[in-house]
């Protein structure tokens, strides 16, 4: 029954991400949708894929869409401040707190940060290590350089 859910799900975000319903393009999704869902299943077989949601991290989500205007508004200042200047954007790697709980539970939270934290254009989750997580900022300066989630 996972792989069959796996797979419907995986071939709708794939219309949806492709835009089209050319049929060509449904098939080729197809044939994705079902290598997606078979690495699912060896994943799960092997027991990597177990997540528990947790409460407290769900709830922050209230202020994503909020940071996602607040980070396209501070990004498309800082680029055009740099093409202004004529000097290229680099970013910083920052280091930042995000302790996890071990097992099931820090999985679902270590995932979900990257997918919410992500969505911002400031800084973007690149790695977790024990308790931190190592993060790329265009502007470190400001909060959400500085936090995921």
């Amino acid at each position: 029954m996972s792989f069959l859910v796996w797979f419907v799900v995986l071939e709708v975000v794939w219309a949806v991400l492709v835009g089209t319903t050319q049929s060509t393009e449904l098939i080729v999704g197809l044939a994705a949708a079902a290598v997606g869902a078979a690495f699912a299943e060896v994943l799960r077989s092997l027991g990597v894929f177990g997540y528990r949601v947790e409460g407290g991290l769900l709830a922050k989500t209230w202020k994503v869409p909020l940071i996602v205007v607040f980070d396209f508004a501070l990004v498309a200042w800082v680029l055009a401040r740099s093409l202004v200047r004529g000097r290229r954007v680099r970013g910083e790697w920052v280091r930042v707190g995000f302790p996890t709980k071990p097992g099931p539970a820090g999985r679902w939270q270590r995932a979900f940060a990257v997918v919410t934290s992500n969505g911002a254009a400031n800084a973007v989750v690149v790695d977790f290590e024990g308790d931190e997580a190592l993060l790329h900022a265009f502007e470190p300066a400001v909060f959400t350089g500085r936090t995921v989630l």
